[in-house]
């Protein structure tokens, strides 16, 4: 079970102020399982995914999903959106990649990222995410490793090697026009870390989750904890 198969609904809902509406041509970069592609396609969507991964392209084409197996700059077509899920974080080349998407566009398409900011993760954050993980581990809701030692410092270790939400963002703005951002939650779908296993049943996953993204959300809105997550857009 992987957590961002029940973000999908959460990341639909935020992605409806972005879209344009269906039946709009989406290509989205680093499909994965196909999870979102799927979804995407059943609410009308014309969806091709792409991904370098075999096995995640395979797994994509288990839900019907088209997929390329490539790396989206070997990707040629025409497409009213470029969506790209929490994959950009990884570019070798960010400003690159992004040219290559907008290329990817027909006039006045959209290009759309859906990502985290591990840089605006503070102490709060950090605790935040380790607390709720030590604490579904203990319950036997998951089997994963949780740092000790300095949260913070775990974090930054952790993810220091990824393009910082702010340099992303920044990348959007300079290849394309009218920059909206939307922020969201995101720590409630990393508290499995890259390797946890959940124990349980999916229904009951499900329901785990969504209480820890409530919890994020209600200390976002008093400003206790930074919004982490962030949908962007812009325009060819």
């Amino acid at each position: 079970m992987d957590s961002s198969t029940f973000a999908v609904p959460h990341t639909l809902a935020n992605l409806k102020s972005l879209l344009p509406p269906p039946p709009a041509r989406v290509l989205e970069a680093g499909c994965g399982r196909g999870a979102l592609a799927a979804a995407l396609a059943e609410a009308g969507y014309d969806v091709t995914g792409v991904d370098r991964d075999a096995d995640q392209a395979a797994a994509a084409r288990k839900r019907g999903v088209t997929v390329i197996e490539a790396d989206v700059r070997d990707v040629s077509g025409e497409y009213d959106v470029v969506l790209f899920t929490r994959s950009l974080h990884h570019a070798d080349d960010l400003d690159g990649i992004l040219a290559h998407a907008r290329a990817l566009l027909a006039p006045g398409g959209q290009l759309v990222v859906e990502e985290f900011a591990w840089d605006r993760v503070d102490r709060a954050a950090a605790d935040f995410l380790y607390d709720n993980a030590a604490l579904l581990v203990a319950a036997g809701l998951l089997d994963a490793e949780t740092p000790s030692g300095d949260l913070l410092d775990s974090w930054v270790t952790g993810h220091d090697f990824l393009h910082r939400g702010s340099a992303m963002l920044a990348a959007l703005d300079r290849v394309g026009s009218g920059l909206a951002v939307v922020e969201t939650s995101v720590l409630w779908r990393l508290v499995n870390g890259r390797s946890g296993v959940w124990t349980e049943p999916a229904t009951r996953v499900a329901d785990v989750l969504d209480a820890v993204r409530r919890a994020e959300e209600r200390r976002v809105a008093a400003a206790t904890l930074p919004a982490v997550g962030f949908l962007a857009s812009v325009r060819r």
